[in-house]
């Protein structure tokens, strides 16, 4: 893969969650900072902020047989906002925070993505 495809594939993976944020009446704002990509603004007026993470297709990792999404979070300090997660193959998003998943590289199975854990995801997480 060209190193250049990350950024688009990141950019796409955003706007994809945006969209989806969108869908359960938040507001969103792209954002360019260090850590945040989204910013929502919750239906009581408060604002959130989002860190988007995008994988193109599961792996099949060389010592397992489990094929497995695999997100590159970071180790430097918790995130206190809120991680949304999209699988870009299956144009699906989960929602979680940092006391949910651990640092550095956090591994998903495929199945559960869908539409129904998208969407209870995204409820439990932005308090919808």
């Amino acid at each position: 893969m060209n190193p250049g495809e990350n950024i688009y594939r990141g950019r796409a993976g955003e706007f994809l969650a945006a969209f989806t944020l969108e869908q359960h009446g938040l507001r969103t704002t792209h954002v360019d900072l260090p850590g945040d990509d989204l910013w929502c603004s919750h239906p009581r007026g408060h604002l959130m902020r989002v860190q988007v993470k995008s994988a193109s297709k599961a792996l099949l990792p060389k010592d397992r047989y489990t094929i497995r999404y695999n997100f590159k979070l970071g180790t430097k300090h918790p995130y206190n906002g809120i991680y949304v997660l999209v699988a870009m193959d299956r144009k699906l998003c989960l929602a979680c925070t940092w006391d949910d998943i651990p640092p550095s590289t956090y591994k998903v199975d495929p199945i559960r993505f869908t539409k129904d854990a998208q969407s209870a995801s995204i409820k439990k997480e932005f308090d919808l």
